[in-house]
């Protein structure tokens, strides 16, 4: 008689367990958590694009508007050679020229950074002499632009294979290794991946430059 009086209260006990478990809420996937991070807002950077020069020119146009557009296909097609030959994302290449010199063929630095690209050989070549590679030509660096866009996709493909693994945002370390410098140059960085990552579609050709801001503006 005490058995089977034991057996009904763990079939109480148990029941009772399971009751309890049928009403508590339905837990949300990221309960507690933020979401999670998309690949076209805060991963732009890794997205993938064909290099190609009108591609590459929609970019120039969103985070630069007022640039003259033969100016904007000449810079996209210069682009476009250095990307093919070092591997470097164009979004990466244009949202850092942007920082850099507003795309300002002329500009010089008073650290003595020249080109749209603002690159100072004489900080580099130091780098280029330690890893016995070809120094910078200052005067080409100046009145070639071609050559100074090659040297900064070089000097990227270089930043990438040392610091790409371990660091997502190695590309910031184009103006600085220090870590304030790093951290203030990629929200620099990041609101630009943001302006182009606005726009639905950067790939369209013929892309005119009141179609590219009606679509930011959507």
């Amino acid at each position: 008689m005490r058995l089977i009086f034991f057996a009904l209260i763990v079939l109480m006990i148990q029941s009772c367990a399971h009751l309890c478990q049928t009403q508590e809420k339905p837990k949300t996937a990221y309960q507690g958590e933020s979401k999670p991070v998309t690949a076209s807002t805060e991963q732009f950077e890794t997205k993938s694009f064909p290099n190609e020069p009108h591609v590459i020119a929609n970019m120039v146009a969103i985070v630069q508007p007022e640039l003259e557009t033969h100016l904007r296909h000449k810079i996209a097609v210069q682009l476009s050679k250095a990307i093919k030959k070092y591997k470097i994302n164009p979004q990466i290449m244009v949202a850092i020229i942007d920082t850099e010199s507003n795309f300002n063929t002329e500009k010089v630095s008073e650290t003595g950074d020249f080109s749209l690209a603002q690159i100072n050989p004489e900080i580099w070549n130091k780098e280029f002499e330690r890893m016995k590679l070809k120094t910078i030509d200052k005067n080409k660096l100046i009145k070639n632009q071609q050559y100074a866009l090659n040297k900064m996709a070089e000097i990227l493909e270089i930043i990438k294979k040392r610091h790409g693994r371990r660091d997502p945002y190695w590309y910031a370390r184009y103006h600085s290794n220090t870590k304030d410098y790093k951290k203030d140059y990629l929200e620099k960085l990041k609101l630009r991946f943001k302006m182009l990552a606005s726009v639905q579609d950067l790939t369209k050709k013929n892309m005119r430059l009141k179609s590219i801001l009606r679509d930011k503006q959507a």
